[in-house]
């Protein structure tokens, strides 16, 4: 079976994780310190921040920016649910919006619908690997006083005419999640140019430490460091980055080549300008013309993984539609019914998407038996 995902680890990560445990190098320090460094580096922040794990990051980052209960955050359905939680763990309320039908990306036309008095921010997701418009994004957030999150926890190599996604708002957050592009097993990292937002995270996230550590805290803060050994594991992974992403957009080109000879099926368009840091490849069939669960059932037939990776948007996650009345906030915090939230666009792809493996560990012959396989099902 050719699987969705399958970390790509070496010798080298394995040779400096076991240094680091003889050396008793269990907690935040010195591979942290060197990771934080060369990923500011790579993205072009002045600041990079370890955290335990992606979903954290964008928890530290709603603190950070003080949203408050009753606060409205417009952010897409369409995403892993952590992107929504982050903004209900601090008692914000999650206003789920549109994607655009052919990028797949929260649609800036329809964040310009939902702003009201109470939105504080916006939290886009460069989901699959694919920037949002964050020119318009942007634009929006200045004209009406909000600030802007961005959830880049599948994008890591994903760029605007050149500059990294996640630097274009206050805040980027990444995950390095056992299947993302880059790993550390678990992780996270906060991104950001602001000298005041950098020292609030790097308190919030060391139990509300300040700068000199030791036992003297200067506000309410959590435990979300990330330990040294997964840390290293990020480091080599950080190094070995280009090339694993190189391997990937080879992988997604030749499907994408496959895919765009088939009627009835879409692809994630790709805007000019715009680096696809290939997370996901998730084409998109017609419901009218193809089951979707017969083609991962055929394509499983062939030893090939497949899945829908979000088949529930979050607006209709029980999550949303049930358990908040058991969540702690609700009791300060009147959210609104998600039931009655439609979203056409996020529903049709959230129910007709199927996921091909696309990852480094993925071979040129492997992609061609994948690529006979779609031709035998679409062809």
């Amino acid at each position: 079976m050719k699987y969705i995902a399958q970390p790509q680890i070496s010798e080298e990560e394995i040779s400096l994780v076991s240094s680091t445990i003889r050396n008793g190098q269990f907690v935040e320090g010195k591979n942290a310190r060197a990771l934080e460094k060369e990923f500011a580096e790579f993205v072009g922040a002045k600041h990079a921040i370890c955290a335990v794990n992606g979903t954290a990051a964008l928890h530290l980052a709603m603190e950070a920016v003080n949203i408050s209960p009753g606060a409205e955050i417009i952010t897409p359905a369409f995403t892993f649910i952590a992107s929504a939680n982050s903004i209900a763990f601090v008692g914000g309320i999650p206003i789920f919006t549109e994607i655009n039908p052919e990028t797949y990306t929260i649609d800036a036309e329809s964040i310009k619908n939902q702003i009201t008095p109470q939105t504080k921010a916006i939290l886009p997701v460069h989901i699959f690997g694919l920037p949002c418009d964050m020119k318009s994004i942007n634009d929006l957030a200045e004209d009406n006083d909000l600030v802007v999150i961005e959830d880049a926890c599948q994008a890591h190599g994903a760029r605007i005419d050149g500059q990294h996604v996640g630097t274009f708002g206050e805040i980027g957050c990444f995950s390095f999640y056992a299947t993302k592009n880059m790993i550390s097993g678990e992780g996270g990292m906060i991104v950001t140019d602001n000298d005041d937002l950098a020292e609030r995270m790097i308190s919030l996230k060391n139990h509300g430490r300040g700068p000199s550590g030791g036992y003297e805290h200067h506000r309410i803060g959590y435990n979300m460091r990330l330990p040294d050994p997964l840390a290293a594991i990020g480091l080599i992974q950080l190094r070995k980055l280009p090339p694993m992403l190189e391997k990937r957009k080879r992988n997604a080109e030749e499907i994408r080549r496959t895919l765009s000879n088939f009627n009835h099926i879409e692809i994630q368009k790709i805007p000019k300008g715009y680096t696809h840091s290939h997370y996901v490849c998730a084409p998109v069939v017609d419901a009218d013309k193809f089951s979707v669960d017969n083609v991962i059932q055929q394509l499983k037939n062939r030893n090939i993984a497949s899945r829908r990776i979000y088949a529930l948007g979050c607006h209709k996650q029980p999550t949303y539609l049930q358990g908040l009345k058991e969540w702690r906030w609700s009791q300060f915090v009147k959210y609104p019914d998600y039931s009655k939230v439609s979203l056409p666009n996020t529903e049709r792809i959230s129910e007709n998407h199927f996921e091909i493996p696309i990852h480094p560990g993925v071979t040129p012959s492997e992609i061609e038996l994948i690529q006979n396989a779609l031709e035998e099902i679409f062809g």
